[in-house]
């Protein structure tokens, strides 16, 4: 799997099939010499690319709630979970 820009990254991070999204993550950040915080932050502006906090999967704009800083799906499990 060829993953040449940030673009080829957030597809391949927000891809259901793929497994290893952290793994995609830490390489790309290591070969290209970048702070995981800065890739993160670059992915989530310009590419809507979010990192949930909880299961460390990665999320488009319309499935990350940036109040909890999780995924929907996250989100909801934890309000299932209070009662």
């Amino acid at each position: 799997m060829d993953i040449d820009t940030l673009e080829d990254l957030a597809k391949e991070l927000k891809n259901d099939e793929n497994e290893n999204v952290i793994e995609l993550f830490e390489e790309y950040a290591k070969v290209h010499k970048i702070s995981e915080d800065k890739l993160e932050q670059v992915l989530s502006k310009e590419h809507d690319c979010f990192k949930c906090e909880s299961c460390h999967k990665f999320y488009c704009y319309d499935e990350y709630s940036f109040f909890d800083e999780k995924c929907i799906y996250c989100c909801d499990t934890d309000d299932e979970e209070e009662f």
